[in-house]
């Protein structure tokens, strides 16, 4: 057991490395068929290189193991090396995953990394520091696999990156290099069986596919346990790909499959709302409304029952060809402004926060689509849901972003049920919708109004 100083200083650290890193966490919503608890040991050693100290005192490295709990950290494990830098500690998560790591020495971070927890693995790691351009590496058989599967990821990347250098894009040429890396992470079952790395890298095997190869989803996904962290990505991936091959009558059958077979609450979930999704496809928005209905019954309380109240209002109220709901603000320059005043334009009204990368990334493309279409074709509405004016006059300070601003129009944002940043929406000159796009979409967006 830690005595009270290192449990203090334990703290301390949690608070300290917290906004170094972000959590990759990959655990599921517990059910009955999952353990109660998911216990795991890691075990090493931390040692001083001797061109920086000569001594062979390695006392105080701090080892961490941590989880976000509701937005606040949350200590898993936690060890102190001893004179000769050895230290162990016990792990317990309510559920398997990649949690953060975090290795210090008297208040210093040293290195931050990823540890795969999974019932019963013993992992060990060894490093000398000051790493240098190294990095450490965690062993274990889950790590291995977990390992396994980021490297496969990474060298697909850079080949795509070098084919597209070299011989600029030949879908032939991406077709093969897919396949290539798909069969390289289903096999991963077969090297590292019953981990999570190869679990996670059999569902990538099968999404990974989707538009390339869609009979070889639909294969490989009606092979995917329903245990599988990902069951319900691959069965949306399944659906997608049957409604290419067969249809969408097909393509429901095989989304039932998987729902009939999920385990995880938060699979049926992820599947319940594909199916909301199939039926929006394929304009029959009766059926998308009772099936948005039942997912929120059948969820109540829970983050997808939100989802499907707002979808069903997406579906009842904002779909394109529908007039767009109308609005009257006060602009940022002081006037008044309804949307019947932007009459025989396009107008693209787009909601946004000053401080949001993707944003900022994009206004350049923003402000070319206005000076390409002009203003007398095109009206750009932008509102930040930044409540406070005067961050929202400091973002514009040095920079350039002709149009209409309006900030806080809280009303503005529930009618247009915005719940990602950014969302544009398109409405042409008589005021009725066109589309939505949300997120890094600029490009698609200047696209398509260039080309009218």
């Amino acid at each position: 057991m830690l005595n009270q100083q290192s449990s203090t200083r334990g703290t301390l650290l949690v608070t300290l490395m917290w906004g170094l890193f972000t959590l990759l966490n990959l655990a599921c919503a517990q059910e009955e068929e999952v353990p109660e608890s998911v216990r795991s040991t890691l075990e090493g050693r931390l040692t001083i290189r001797t061109e920086v100290d000569t001594s062979t005192d390695y006392r105080d490295f701090e080892v961490l193991v941590a989880a976000d709990k509701e937005g606040e950290p949350d200590t898993l494990g936690y060890a102190v090396t001893d004179s000769t830098g050895r230290f162990f500690m016990d792990i317990t998560v309510a559920d398997r995953g990649v949690y953060a790591l975090v290795i210090s020495r008297r208040d210093q971070i040293l290195a931050v990394g990823q540890l795969v927890v999974a019932e019963g693995d013993s992992a060990s790691l060894s490093a000398a520091f000051p790493l240098g351009n190294r990095s450490f590496r965690v062993r274990s058989l889950e790590n291995a696999a977990w390992q396994a599967y980021q490297n496969t990821l990474a060298q697909h990347e850079q080949q795509l990156i070098d084919l597209v250098q070299a011989d600029g894009y030949n879908e032939g040429a991406v077709r093969q290099r897919v396949a290539q890396t798909t069969s390289i992470l289903w096999e991963l079952q077969n090297t590292f069986p019953g981990t999570m790395g190869s679990e996670i890298a059999m569902a990538e095997a099968v999404v990974m596919e989707v538009g390339w190869n869609d009979s070889l989803v639909v294969a490989r996904a009606r092979a995917v346990p329903p245990g599988n962290l990902q069951f319900g990505e691959v069965g949306r991936a399944a659906r997608q790909a049957m409604a290419r091959l067969e249809g969408h009558e097909a393509a429901l059958a095989i989304l039932d499959d998987f729902a009939q077979r999920a385990i995880r609450n938060e699979h049926r979930a992820q599947l319940a709302a594909e199916l909301v999704q199939a039926h929006s496809d394929s304009s029959e928005f009766d059926a998308a409304l009772a099936a948005a209905a039942s997912m929120q019954q059948d969820h109540a309380g829970s983050s997808w029952a939100q989802w499907a109240e707002r979808t069903a209002y997406g579906i009842e109220h904002l779909r394109p060809g529908m007039p767009a709901p109308d609005f009257a603000v006060r602009s940022a320059a002081g006037d008044s402004l309804r949307l019947a005043d932007l009459r025989g334009k396009h107008v693209v009204l787009e909601f946004y926060r000053p401080e949001d990368d993707v944003y900022q990334r994009e206004l350049e493309g923003r402000n070319r689509l206005i000076a390409d279409l002009g203003l007398d074709r095109l009206a750009v509405v932008s509102i930040s849901i930044q409540p406070d004016t005067l961050i929202n006059e400091a973002f514009f300070e040095e920079r350039e972003a002709p149009g209409i601003h309006v900030y806080g129009a809280g009303e503005l944002i529930e009618s247009y049920n915005v719940s990602a940043l950014p969302t544009r929406y398109l409405i042409d000159p008589e005021g009725r919708l066109v589309f939505k796009y949300v997120g890094g979409a600029m490009a698609a967006l200047y696209e398509f109004l260039t080309a009218q």
